[in-house]
């Protein structure tokens, strides 16, 4: 992805690019208003001053720039938060800080750019699903703001619970862990608070295991941690967390980039659930996937942006063949069988990706701004996954069943149409060599 770091002065552009490489973000760093030489997908404008005179016009000017960003990023130390405001619609997609660490200084780029794509992604379906005389999806209902608060009773809290009820917000308290996890698993909250002064390693405990349930992963969560304490510091981020602070210290930076993350998580949330009403419209029911016909139409318009933007577009192509030497299945029972892998290789996929299934058995799936080897990495996952399935091991009515896959990138100056033979071709040649 080309991150480009932008300042009117030149010397703090390479500053923010240094801290930015130092957390593993490869970025480029430009002055002023100057193109940048191979595009643009995230730009990073340092705002280390947020006193200074034009920030939000220069911030503007990018954004009109003919091929749009993914996201445009403020830059900005701890102690300079992004305003509180969850209704707040400023020229920057989000915030990062200088100063949190690498570890989430990474994660804050990284998060940004998942929603950048899922946004430009909606977008483009948006289009196609009109032309295609698609109804599109309804606006998002506006949600009230809920927070959950776990742990022993705290100031924090009460400072928590006032900032909520400036913003017709609540917060719950759950003073065990398993009562916490109850109102997850029972309730949709922005973000949880983790009382880490009180017990510390109940609270890391707490802040990896919503790491590692996939509904709850990217919940923005905030640990609250004796003073000087260091060592759950360290571990709170480590695992997650968006934001630390000391249970003496002020609370008012760290509830500001907490309710940042709020905001872009729940622009996140907005983005996938439209880009699945469109998917469900112009779609097949028993798959997941779109149309055929509506998959070729969408991604001739993919391709055609992704010139555009110069970002990269891959395609993937999977055909499912029973195993040689394998029994020949009816054609019922072969028909529910390529129903049932590609509806499992709709859920392998992101929500910004799209795929189709094709009159010869083969899955298709276009992933937007994906490298090749992202694209092979998918289809790997996508095929080691349904290899394990039931029916590929032989014990149903199918098996066992094997995958043909291929993968390309779109090339300059390339339709769509064209992106899919070559697909195709680069499986039947490996059908070929088998």
């Amino acid at each position: 992805m080309r991150i480009i770091v932008r300042s009117p002065d030149a010397r703090e552009a390479r500053l923010t690019q240094e801290k930015l490489e130092a957390a593993g973000v490869r970025a480029a760093a430009i002055g002023g208003d100057r193109p940048a030489p191979e595009g643009e997908d995230l730009v990073i404008i340092d705002a280390s001053d947020r006193r200074r005179s034009g920030l939000m016009e220069f911030a503007r000017s990018v954004a009109q720039a003919p091929a749009k960003p993914l996201a445009i990023l403020a830059a900005a130390p701890w102690g300079r938060p992004p305003p509180t405001d969850l209704d707040w619609a400023g020229p920057f997609d989000s915030w990062i800080s200088l100063d949190a660490g690498p570890d989430l200084l990474r994660r804050q780029v990284q998060a940004a750019a998942r929603v950048g794509v899922a946004e430009e992604e909606l977008r483009r379906r948006r289009v196609t699903a009109g032309d295609l005389g698609c109804a599109g999806a309804e606006p998002p209902r506006r949600r009230r703001l809920k927070g959950l608060y776990i742990g022993a009773p705290s100031p924090f809290f009460l400072a928590l619970e006032r900032l909520f009820a400036q913003r017709q917000g609540l917060v719950t308290a759950a003073f065990s862990s398993f009562s916490g996890f109850d109102h997850l698993h029972d309730e949709f909250f922005d973000a949880v608070v983790l009382n880490g002064a009180a017990d510390p390693s109940t609270a890391i405990a707490l802040c990896a295991a919503l790491r590692r349930n996939a509904s709850l992963h990217h919940i923005p969560t905030l640990v609250t941690t004796k003073a000087d304490d260091e060592a759950t510091r360290a571990a709170a981020i480590e695992r997650g967390a968006v934001a630390v602070v000391g249970e003496d210290a002020p609370c008012e930076d760290a509830i500001a980039w907490l309710m940042d993350a709020v905001r872009r998580e729940r622009r996140r949330l907005d983005a996938e659930q439209d880009l699945r009403t469109l998917r469900d419209r112009m779609g097949d029911a028993a798959t997941g996937l779109l149309t055929a016909p509506a998959f070729a139409a969408h991604l001739a318009r993919l391709a055609d942006d992704h010139h555009v933007t110069g970002r990269k577009l891959s395609l993937i192509a999977l055909r499912v063949l029973p195993a040689h030497g394998a029994r020949q299945p009816s054609e019922a029972a072969w028909r529910k069988a390529r129903t049932d892998v590609a509806a499992l290789a709709a859920r392998l996929i992101r929500d910004q990706d799209c795929g189709a299934l094709t009159p010869e058995d083969v899955i298709l799936a276009a992933l937007p701004c994906t490298p090749l080897a992202g694209a092979r990495r998918t289809a790997e996952r996508i095929a080691s996954v349904v290899e394990c399935t039931r029916f590929a091991a032989g014990e149903g009515d199918v098996g066992p069943i094997v995958f043909e896959r291929s993968t390309v990138e779109l090339n300059p100056g390339e339709s769509g149409r064209g992106l899919a033979a070559r697909a195709m071709d680069a499986l039947m040649r490996e059908g070929q060599a088998a």
